[in-house]
């Protein structure tokens, strides 16, 4: 009985998510306590399919409210830090598909308000994304084991 191995790719979707702790070192005014707000927005967003392992880079801004005084009158203001950037390292063997398929992502992203703490001098929050990306490959063997035919 002959042993056959085929060559193909086995297509994949993977979740990678990326969390960092933002600090703004900058508030406008001295903060005395966490607000119950914030903002981001992500761009840039790509993936480069050509690097082992691929990776995912992308650029965000965030801002976090906080809380100061003013004569004596609690009042709010945003401390915002733009133009950071990270990136993701996808699992290694994945790669782009030699069958056509062209990788997609799409991704979704938050700052949690609960979570903003403040000190005299900074305001920081923590910020999350979590990706989807499709239509990745890796290689995998199909072994068929053969027999002659009656």
């Amino acid at each position: 009985m002959a042993r056959i191995q085929i060559c193909a790719e086995q297509v994949s979707t993977v979740n990678p998510t990326y969390s960092a702790t933002v600090t703004c070192e900058s508030p406008r005014f001295t903060p005395i306590g966490a607000g119950d707000e914030c903002h981001m927005s992500v761009y840039n967003v790509s993936l480069d399919a050509a690097s082992s392992p691929m990776t995912l880079s992308f650029s965000f801004n965030s801002e976090f409210e906080y809380q100061y005084l003013d004569h004596g009158v609690t009042f709010n203001d945003y401390c915002s830090v733009n133009g950071q950037s990270g990136s993701i390292t996808l699992p290694t063997g994945l790669t782009q598909c030699c069958c056509g398929l062209t990788p997609t992502y799409v991704y979704s992203y938050s700052c949690n308000a609960a979570a903003i703490t403040t000190t005299s001098t900074m305001v920081q929050g923590p910020v999350s994304l979590a990706f989807t990306v499709s239509n990745l490959c890796s290689t995998t063997l199909i072994c068929i084991n053969t027999e002659e035919c009656p």
